[in-house]
C-alpha cells in the first residue's frame, strides 16, 4: 500500500466511531474539517496537550512547505519536488483541521492543484487517488467523485480505491446502499487486509443504520 493512501485511511480510522452513533454525524468524523463531539470528553489536561501536539505539528507542516517552495525556486520543473509538495499541502491541510480550521480548506485547494499537475506528466492511480481525497477535503465534491470512478476504473479490485470511494459515498451523498457494495467488494478481494477489521465494524454499522430505516 502506498504511503500517502495507507496515511488517508489511517486517518479515517483514527476517527472511527462508536456503534451507539447514528446518522450523517457519525459519518462525518471520518473526514477532517467536521465539528462533532468526540464520543467521551477529554480531561482538560490532555485537551490541553493535545492541542499543544496539534500545534506543533501545524508549524511542522507548515516549514515543510516552506522548505518545498524554495526548493522549488531552483528547480521548477523537478516532478518529484512537485509531488512532495501536493503532500505536504495534504498534510498541512490535516494539521490545519485541529489548529487553523479556517486555512484547512485553502491548503486542501493547494494539494488538489499540485496533484492535477503532476497527473498531467505522472499517470499513477494512488495519485488519483490523492486527488480525490484532498478534493473531498476541499469541497470539491464533483472533482472528488470523478477522481474515485477514475481511480476505481484503473484498478476496480484495489482495497484502498474501494474502501475510500465508499467512505465517499457515505458521507458526501449518504449512498450507504452504494458504499457497503464497494466495502463488501474490497473485503472480497483482499480480506486479509491491515484494514479490514475496522471495515467490517463499519459495514456492521452502516447495516444497523439502513435495518433502523422506517
Amino acid at each position: 500500500m502506498k504511503k500517502r493512501t495507507q496515511k488517508a485511511l489511517t486517518i479515517i480510522l483514527a476517527v472511527f466511531v462508536t456503534l451507539s452513533m447514528v446518522g450523517s454525524a457519525a459519518f462525518s468524523l471520518f473526514y477532517p474539517g467536521f465539528n462533532v463531539p468526540p464520543s467521551s470528553p477529554a480531561t482538560p489536561s490532555s485537551s490541553a496537550e493535545a492541542a499543544a501536539a496539534a500545534e506543533v505539528q501545524y508549524h511542522q507542516a507548515q516549514s515543510q512547505v516552506q522548505d518545498l517552495l524554495q526548493k522549488l525556486k531552483s528547480q521548477p520543473d523537478d516532478v518529484t519536488l512537485k509531488e512532495q509538495l501536493a503532500n505536504a499541502y495534504y498534510d498541512l491541510g490535516v494539521t490545519a483541521t485541529r489548529s487553523a480550521p479556517a486555512e484547512a480548506r485553502g491548503d486542501f485547494t493547494k494539494a488538489v492543484q499540485g496533484y492535477q499537475e503532476i497527473l498531467k506528466v505522472k499517470k499513477d492511480t494512488n495519485l488519483v487517488l490523492d486527488l480525490a481525497t484532498a478534493a473531498l477535503y476541499a469541497g470539491q465534491n464533483g472533482l472528488a467523485e470523478k477522481s474515485y470512478q477514475e481511480a476505481l476504473a484503473q484498478k476496480p479490485d484495489s482495497f484502498d480505491v474501494l474502501y475510500s470511494y465508499g467512505l465517499f459515498l457515505a458521507q458526501a451523498k449518504q449512498d450507504y446502499a452504494g458504499a457497503l457494495k464497494l466495502w463488501q467488494k474490497a473485503l472480497a478481494e483482499d480480506p486479509g487486509n491491515a484494514n479490514a477489521a475496522q471495515l467490517k465494524k463499519l459495514i456492521a454499522q452502516v447495516e444497523g443504520l439502513q435495518k433502523g430505516k422506517p
